[in-house]
């Protein structure tokens, strides 16, 4: 459900970026990936603080490049698609919502290798 709506959230931003150069929005969503994994680090020091586990540096860079793959690979399928397709950027949009929604729980628990429960994998991603 948490990768669903994680979903959404980049397909929706993919979307609503449609009308600008497939470059400057594929920059835009990685800024807002990037800043959003960042505050989630610091969100997960404070939630270690009170007892809840950090995530592991190497799981948290391991997402980090995963959400930079994404982004590069939804760049090309928005330049590719675009050569059939008028919106590009709504085709995009909906890759990426099924690659995130189905992909997410799968690479998360090959990065985790299973060291942090579903709760904890929820509230830190």
């Amino acid at each position: 459900m948490v990768y669903a709506a994680a979903g959404a959230a980049v397909g929706g931003i993919w979307a609503l970026g449609g009308d600008m150069p497939a470059w400057e929005h594929a920059l835009r969503v990685l800024v807002v990936v990037l800043c959003v994994s960042v505050a989630g680090r610091f969100v997960g020091r404070r939630l270690a603080r009170s007892g809840r586990a950090l995530v592991d540096r190497r799981l948290f860079f391991g997402l980090v490049a995963g959400k930079v793959l994404l982004v590069a690979v939804a760049l090309l399928i928005d330049q590719l698609v675009g050569l059939w397709f008028a919106e590009p950027a709504l085709i995009t949009a909906g890759f990426l919502f099924v690659l995130v929604a189905l992909g997410g729980p799968a690479l998360h628990g090959r990065l985790s290798h299973g060291t942090a429960g579903p709760g904890e994998r929820a509230a830190l991603t």
